[in-house]
């Protein structure tokens, strides 16, 4: 006898509340179960019984659902397959609730078809061709040792020892456990492509996700949410999610992705991430301050590494395979040192071809490979590599350089080679892999962003940013690759390039190229300006007050601002800041952002702006998926005497401890 047939009994007892349903993906069906269980509370939690009756004695109920499609409509985790029954159930509950029957069911018929609608982040893994592979999920193009086209674009695969490891993580994700590999090897050593041999494997369900517009993380946080069970979270060069290259944002990215993982609801997902050592290192070495502590969480533990050359048994098998695909053959019997991949991707071409260099050609390409080493990119202006070039040369190389110079080294670092792209490829204009939306410096032109996006760019390859990083690490640009990158460098890359340029010295540069990038709204850069400027010149205040009239407030690091100005002992800059009103525009969706401005609000003695931010409650809006920075919020919101906020906030309880971090 089920538990509301025993509630008419003589005892009186009704059946305990049902369930809340436990909803991970899609958004819209976790919204409207949400809808739903909120209606069936406020009503009184109806027996099963009740809403069945009733909605069976009312025709005029669109639907007519059991006792147990009722309690599938309001506890189960699935989709109720009739939009009828859901809202013939919400209407029975608003009635109870005295909720607007209307507005309720027309919210229950939205959510129901947008959640019967959703797909999913990605594209079914089916779908990707190995053209598609080579273009979208950027596995280095071979050598074409000129094959026949019938081929395919990918040569045969050799599986090695890591495929192994790789393939006992891939089938734990098909069998239903979320799982997370980390390959990790040098530059065109097959990172990329084994991870791709891998995934290949998974039943034709699933779907593969690789976020990179506008920017990788900032792709990341836009669509996690809407990433679904049996998904591939695709993360070549994993290091511009999780490391520098992702600012503020990489760690709210390795957040969002150890949630994903452990959320059983989300499952199962596979994230599948690519490193070279150097990046695995600076994400998973413990440092002061802890700059990465959710990417050492989320990475360590699962690293693969894929060794540079083949071992004796690779080679043997390569040679088996060597018959049928030429490509093979002409790398079996060419490459040195067993380094097959690297010789199919063509790095001995390059490698050639970047030493034979003319001198000119070559200070375009050193102008490249430091731009790459200090952050910037990865699409660099042309203009700006042409402009930094010269002071790469000797008074001599100068004086026999010829006035084509720019001509003949474009063509020269363009060229294909045995069906491989050159040193430099050209990015095309509709897809600026980095853009990012910066309003323009005052003393530019209107619309100058705009035409600096319209000029090419180019991309280093992948190997010769490798070799720049090792081989020119204790190099010193010249002074015409700093002003040049003030004038030319993306404004999203000016403050790495500015805070290199202090790491070594080079103070009037680093202070330009930081007020260039402030100029574009950048707060992180204006703190940096104020912090830098301020320990050269302690009395002199225009660094502030040039960061307060160009600074956005819509940005997370507003408190940092405050911060240095504080201790810059800017007073009239900090209160000319407050007097912006940024409590009113700043984003309040980052609970970790919003936490720091209230702790600097606080500290400033601001207590209107205090209160202005609090007026938006921010607790209401906050997302809850990164508990730690949950905490963080709920913390300021006492300090701050929010009780009720804080105790609204969804997550952590005032009694329960941190997490361990």
């Amino acid at each position: 006898m089920s538990r509301d047939e025993r509630a008419g009994k003589p005892d009186g007892k009704r059946p305990r509340v049902l369930e809340r349903a436990r909803v991970g993906w899609p958004p819209p069906l976790r919204e409207l179960k949400d809808l739903l269980y909120e209606a069936y509370l406020a009503a009184g939690a109806p027996t099963l019984d009740e809403i069945a009756a009733e909605v069976a004695d009312d025709d005029a109920l669109p639907g007519s659902p059991s006792r147990d499609r009722v309690h599938r409509c309001i506890s189960a985790p699935s989709l109720p397959a009739n939009q009828a029954d859901a809202v013939s159930v919400a209407k029975v509950l608003a009635r109870h609730a005295a909720w607007n029957e209307k507005d309720l069911s027309d919210r229950v018929r939205d959510l129901w078809v947008k959640a019967r609608l959703a797909t999913g982040a990605g594209r079914p893994i089916s779908e990707f061709d190995d053209q598609v592979v080579l273009t979208d999920l950027e596995v280095h193009p071979a050598l074409n040792a000129g094959v026949d086209n019938r081929l395919g674009a990918l040569p045969t695969y050799i599986p090695r020892a890591h495929d192994a490891s790789l393939k006992i993580i891939v089938d734990a994700a098909a069998a239903g456990h979320s799982q997370i590999a980390v390959v990790v090897g040098g530059s065109s050593t097959g990172k990329t492509r084994a991870l791709w041999e891998a995934a290949r494997q998974l039943p034709h369900t699933w779907r593969l996700w690789h976020p990179i517009n506008p920017t990788r993380p900032e792709a990341v946080l836009a669509e996690l949410p809407d990433v679904a069970p049996q998904t591939v979270v695709w993360l070549n060069e994993a290091q511009l999610y999780l490391g520098e290259d992702a600012g503020p944002l990489g760690e709210r990215v390795a957040a969002g992705l150890r949630d994903l993982l452990r959320d059983e609801t989300r499952g199962p997902v596979l994230v599948l991430a690519a490193l070279w050592p150097q990046h695995w290192d600076k994400l998973t070495t413990r440092t002061t301050p802890d700059l990465y502590a959710h990417a050492r969480e989320l990475l360590t533990g699962h690293e693969i590494d894929v060794p540079e050359a083949f071992t004796k048994p690779d080679l043997d098998a390569l040679a088996a395979a060597s018959h049928a695909d030429p490509r093979l053959a002409d790398a079996a019997a060419h490459a040195k040192d067993g380094e097959i991949t690297q010789y199919l991707a063509g790095v001995p071409v390059l490698i050639s071809r970047y030493r034979a260099a003319p001198a000119a050609t070559r200070a375009l390409i050193h102008a490249a490979m430091d731009a790459r080493r200090f952050r910037a990119g990865p699409d660099l202006p042309l203009d700006w590599l042409t402009e930094a070039a010269p002071g790469y040369l000797t008074n001599t190389q100068r004086k026999t350089t010829g006035t084509d110079w720019e001509e003949q080294a474009l063509a020269y670092v363009t060229q294909e080679c045995n069906g491989i792209p050159g040193i430099l490829t050209l990015v095309p204009p509709t897809m600026p892999s980095n853009e990012r939306n910066r309003r323009p410096a005052p003393s530019r032109a209107p619309g100058a962003l705009a035409r600096q996006a319209q000029r090419p760019h180019y991309q280093l390859a992948d190997y010769l940013d490798q070799y720049g990083r090792r081989h020119r690490a204790d190099q010193i640009p010249p002074i015409t690759f700093w002003t040049a990158a003030a004038h030319h460098a993306h404004p999203a890359d000016l403050t790495a390039l500015g805070n290199a340029a202090w790491n070594r010295g080079l103070y009037q540069d680093a202070c330009q190229l930081l007020k260039n990038a402030t100029a574009h709204g950048n707060a992180h850069a204006a703190t940096t300006l104020v912090d830098h400027f301020h320990t050269l010149h302690p009395t002199d205040t225009r660094p502030a007050q040039w960061a307060i009239a160009h600074v956005t407030l819509d940005g997370p690091a507003l408190a940092d601002l405050l911060r240095g100005l504080r201790e810059a002992g800017a007073d009239e800059q900090v209160a000319a800041l407050l007097a912006r009103n940024p409590a009113a525009h700043a984003p309040i969706d980052d609970p970790h952002a919003v936490a720091r401005l209230l702790r600097m609000l606080r500290k400033a003695g601001a207590d209107e702006q205090v209160a202005a931010l609090l007026a938006r409650n921010p607790a209401a809006h906050v997302p809850i998926d990164n508990q730690w920075f949950v905490y963080d919020l709920l913390d300021e919101l006492r300090e701050a005497g929010a009780k009720e906020q804080a105790a609204a906030l969804p997550g952590p309880q005032p009694c329960r401890a941190r997490p361990h971090q």
